[in-house]
């Protein structure tokens, strides 16, 4: 039995399990690009599969149960280049087709439910959307990423509300809005990539606060006790306050977490999109 690799943020300790379950061979040539938690901790892979560049395969759903085995998958021939993954409070699932320009809000079994934007129509008003997650209350918001420098805050029956946001370093600016979370005091965490940063605002669009020190940020989670997650290129694993108070700091990946999520007993889960599989930091209690 190999010696396990421990490792921490603050007083917390994790084990590291590299890879985590199996890729079914279903997934052929695609790539793990993200991953999200249902309310039965059961864990969703993103399969992004370019079906121009690829020769053979679909997009996939993988669902796993918490000791990694492979429950079903669910197959995505309208998706062209899933790019993120969440889950609603009702287990609905939301996926970004960055190079449709749309997010698809599904069920559980795969039903259509909701989607957002135009059907290659960019600009409609998402180009190349990186992420979209339900909020507290049910609106929607996007990060669009790509093509636009915004955010974009929907309904919950799709009504667009507000965008905000244009190029540039400034407040309220963005270079690749890549991924978003919401804290317990429901403000926005925004991962501004190529800013190197993390920006915070309300739901209405304001500006609250940056946190730096951070390496092109590509996916943010807010834990039980509010404190902030943020995986970025180093690669490594930050935690801070809402605040941005430094609580702890390690390498968990290889080579970055490109999708992560959290389970309820504290577990992290990571989708490594240039090693094609799997991490988790296995909390220790």
């Amino acid at each position: 039995m190999e010696e396990p690799l421990i490792i921490a943020l603050g007083d917390r300790r994790y084990e590291i399990d590299r890879p985590w379950a199996a890729q079914p061979s279903i997934l052929g040539s695609g790539w793990m690009t993200d991953v999200a938690i249902d309310s039965a901790d059961q864990l969703y892979v993103l399969n992004r599969f370019d079906r121009y560049v690829d020769p053979t395969g679909t997009p996939v759903l993988a669902v796993y149960d918490p000791s990694g085995a492979l429950m079903r998958t669910l197959e995505l021939p309208d998706v062209s280049d899933g790019h993120a993954i969440s889950m609603g409070p009702n287990d609905d699932i939301v996926i970004v087709d960055r190079d449709r320009h749309v997010v698809h809000l599904l069920a559980k079994n795969g039903e259509p439910l909701l989607t957002l934007g135009e059907r290659n129509e960019p600009g409609r008003p998402f180009n190349h959307p990186t992420c979209a997650k339900i909020a507290p209350g049910g609106d929607i918001f996007v990060c669009d990423g790509y093509g636009n420098s915004m955010v974009h805050h929907f309904s919950s029956d799709g009504r667009l509300i507000k965008s905000w946001g244009e190029p540039g370093a400034g407040p309220g600016q963005f270079t690749t809005p890549h991924c978003l979370a919401y804290t317990h005091a429901t403000e926005i965490v925004v991962c501004d990539r190529e800013n190197n940063r993390v920006q915070l605002f309300d739901f209405e669009g304001t500006f609250i606060r940056e946190i730096k020190d951070v390496f092109h940020p590509m996916a943010v989670e807010v834990d039980s006790e509010g404190l902030i997650l943020i995986s970025d290129q180093i690669p490594r694993l930050s935690m801070v306050t809402s605040n941005g108070s430094l609580v702890g700091r390690c390498r968990p990946t290889l080579y970055g977490g490109h999708g992560m999520c959290l389970d309820s007993a504290g577990n992290i889960y990571f989708a490594e999109l240039r090693q094609n599989r799997i991490s988790r930091l296995r909390r220790i209690r």
